[in-house]
């Protein structure tokens, strides 16, 4: 069973709200509309049934009396604002009224923003140049499945390649809910994942559209040569984006629900995290598993009843730090002796 089956009380898909707007189009600025073309490399569509991705969302609290560290802290804010607001105006933008934070790749060239655009009646990403000062519009509605309505979502950024000549992209919707290993992160997993050419334009389907928004759990790989990817987060799979090459990940166990990847500094292994829900929905088995990312075999690391696991960091010398049953603790798991070596409670 889907976490979608276990959520059935939450309403997802909510009308955009116009919240923000856009200022009018310039010479500078180009639509993209997907292609929806065959390139190189591009995964098959994956049938399986509908479900949702799990995006929880949290609201921090300040505190009731401020103090001078706090004062300290909102002087910081108020000069990264200013030089932010300062480097802003090299680059071509439309948008004026932000939807989410801005946000700038790693070279600094390309600026990435979010806004509720009147004139398409949709949200839109745009990415701009401050050098060549192109700019590329990408509009929600056009990456998402055909309905009669645009449901509450949006596109998000989600992987810059070295070379920063593509950047890779999702479409998603808002949800809430999932087992502990659903971190709620958009760049975790998707509607679909596309890859935008910089310096054309193109655009290239690398995961497709499913139908009734059904969606895939990804991860890219530290070094960005490898994507690990299923349908639904099951029936994974490890493609080689240098080769186009695809590995099959083979479950040891049967899993209803994965998630929560985590790769190694080297990009050669990964972790995840499994459910497994019986007739009812109620989960009744949990799993951690380690994935040998160049042959697709994976063991058990652990296993419970009742316990969930999140895998939080992964160092150099093979130490996983995980987290238990949402927080209730914080387990270092060796792999190198295959053991746990620690586990501290967190809750009272």
């Amino acid at each position: 069973m889907t976490i979608f089956h276990r959520l059935l009380s939450i309403s997802v898909f909510i009308v955009f709200l116009v919240g923000c707007g856009t200022t009018s189009s310039t010479s500078d600025l180009t639509s993209i509309v997907p292609e929806f073309s065959q390139p190189a490399p591009t995964v098959e569509s994956l049938e399986s049934p509908s479900t949702i991705t799990a995006l929880p969302t949290s609201t921090s609290i300040p505190s009731a009396t401020p103090n001078i560290t706090q004062t300290a802290f909102a002087q910081d804010m108020v000069s990264a604002q200013y030089a932010q607001q300062t480097m802003v105006v090299q680059y071509p933008r439309v948008c004026k009224n932000l939807s989410a934070p801005r946000q700038f790749s790693p070279n600094g060239l390309w600026i990435v923003e979010k806004c509720y655009s009147e004139n398409d009646k949709s949200l839109i990403l745009t990415l701009s140049n401050r050098e060549s000062h192109n700019l590329w519009k990408l509009v929600y509605r056009d990456y998402i499945s055909i309905t009669d309505f645009v449901p509450d979502g949006g596109l998000s950024v989600v992987h810059w390649p070295n070379d920063e000549r593509y950047v890779y992209f999702n479409s998603y919707v808002n949800a809430s809910g999932g087992e502990c290993f659903a971190r709620g992160n958009v760049a975790d997993g998707g509607l679909g994942l596309f890859r935008l050419d910089l310096n054309t334009g193109n655009v290239t389907t690398i995961l497709p559209l499913k139908d009734n928004f059904g969606w895939y759990g990804y991860s890219f790989s530290p070094i960005g040569r490898r994507l690990v990817f299923g349908a639904y987060s099951r029936e994974l799979k490890i493609l080689d984006i240098n080769t186009g090459k695809l590995i099959n990940i083979n479950p040891i166990i049967d899993l209803s629900e994965g998630g929560g990847y985590l790769w190694s500094p080297d990009g050669l292994e990964l972790v995840y995290s499994t459910v497994l829900y019986n007739e009812i929905s109620e989960p009744i088995a949990y799993s951690f598993r380690l994935v040998d990312a160049q042959s697709g075999n994976e063991r058990i690391l652990l296993e419970s009843p009742e316990n969930c696991f999140a895998a939080k960091s992964w160092t150099e010398d093979n130490i996983l730090t995980l987290e238990k049953n949402y927080g209730e603790a914080l387990i270092e798991f060796d792999l190198n002796s295959n053991k746990i070596i620690s586990e501290i409670a967190t809750t009272p």
